[in-house]
């Protein structure tokens, strides 16, 4: 079973194999994010070659990849052959290594979903390979629901709050009963959920003072 993480790439040691569009949007995701990124390809397309990510011209039908998967914290495998597909797979596994298959989902050990931020908030979805376009097209949906909700004041209010508690309130403990107390107090709900952000920050720094 696969689970939801967020991963900081910058610590990442990222393996693509194939140039072609879906090597090249792999490259792109990954070195915007900071990772060491090296593609191993035959042909590369121009964008990739513009990224500034390292590049290794092989065939892959007879060069030996094991340096680059040993290098590698994660592999990714976009080439259009199926059975070279299963053959770099078979072998990045049985180095241990995670695998991101764009070639086949049900193989995968990393997804890479559909995501955007909005109001502070990053959302990814995936459909894990059954159903791409609705994934993708959900994100318009969900950030249409946020705008018209009042999840957005509270991000406002609950991240100044969150920030205040740190800097005044040196008990975890403490801090985490004052950041379960906001929600519980009907006053403070009141106030977010009619988008009134001043007056919901001064009640949340009412009662922040009974932490302090």
């Amino acid at each position: 079973m696969k689970i939801p993480l967020w991963v900081e790439a910058s610590r990442l040691r990222v393996l693509i194999f194939g140039g072609g569009s879906v090597g090249t949007r792999r490259a792109k995701f990954f070195a915007s994010a900071g990772a060491k990124v090296r593609v191993v390809a035959r042909q590369f397309t121009n964008e990739l070659l513009n990224l500034g990510v390292e590049t290794v011209e092989a065939d892959l039908y007879k060069y030996d990849p094991s340096g680059d998967i040993e290098w590698a914290d994660l592999v990714v495998i976009s080439v259009n052959d199926q059975q070279l597909a299963q053959k770099l797979f078979q072998l990045a596994s049985s180095m241990g290594k995670l695998v991101n298959d764009a070639t086949d989902a049900s193989r995968t050990h990393v997804v890479v979903p559909y995501e955007r931020m909005f109001s502070g908030l990053r959302i990814a979805v995936t459909s894990e390979g059954a159903a791409g376009t609705p994934a993708r097209l959900s994100l318009e949906v969900i950030e249409e629901c946020l705008k018209n909700s009042w999840i957005p004041h509270l991000y406002v209010v609950y991240s100044e709050l969150k920030k205040e508690a740190k800097a005044h309130v040196s008990d975890t403990s403490a801090r985490l009963q004052f950041y379960q107390s906001l929600w519980e107090d009907p006053q403070f709900r009141e106030y977010i959920q009619r988008g009134d952000v001043q007056l919901a920050l001064e009640r949340g720094r009412e009662i922040l003072k009974l932490y302090r």
